[in-house]
């Protein structure tokens, strides 16, 4: 219920015209286009890389509490895979790529790359979260350099086309991510 309405706070100011230049969708090349794919490719093999060598038994038997992959795995609570998970990466990004990464470009209007690079870093620095969940550090390493990465990632869709495939991209990586952990690991467990 929390995040439902914090996400639905965070809404409103878009009603109202707020950094509305991400909401549409700009003229795309097809280097944006090429830059977005292989974008892709690579969080996903660094996601992969980090599942098969970051993580070792420990880990992978606390990451068993994570929501989504115990959704996953129990079956049993699939609205965190359909409401409360795609809520989470709508709150993400809107935080911050739309307003962190949207106040230093265009309030402060600060330099492209100085404000992706501090966007970034905040969201990374955020899920440090997991270290108190989980009280692991490769799973609060692996966390907090994976999201770097995703916050550039998903900071340059932003810029290049908008915040609704900022957010649909996200939602693809993370459950992708999820998705595989569950199976390469869990499956055989059931």
């Amino acid at each position: 219920m929390l995040i439902s309405s914090f996400v639905v706070v965070l809404v409103i100011p878009i009603f109202f015209g707020v950094f509305n230049q991400y909401l549409l969708l700009g003229q795309i090349d097809l280097i944006d286009i090429i830059y977005l794919v292989l974008g892709f490719i690579v969080l996903l093999l660094i996601g992969f890389l980090i599942s098969t060598f970051i993580y070792d038994t420990k880990s992978l038997e606390l990451m068993k509490n994570h929501d989504v992959i115990n959704s996953l795995i129990t079956k049993n609570n699939i609205l965190v895979l359909i409401l409360f998970f795609p809520l989470t990466m709508i709150m993400e990004e809107l935080i911050f790529r739309y307003y962190v990464l949207g106040i230093f470009l265009i309030e402060l209007k600060a330099e492209t790359l100085a404000s992706v690079l501090i966007s970034s870093l905040i969201f990374s620095v955020y899920h440090i979260h997991f270290w108190f969940r989980f009280k692991n550090l490769r799973i609060t390493l692996a966390y907090i350099i994976y999201s770097f990465l995703l916050g550039l990632f998903t900071a340059y869709i932003l810029i290049n086309f908008n915040i609704f495939i900022s957010i649909f991209a996200h939602y693809i990586i993370a459950f992708t991510i999820y998705f595989s952990l569950f199976k390469k690991k869990y499956k055989n467990e059931i």
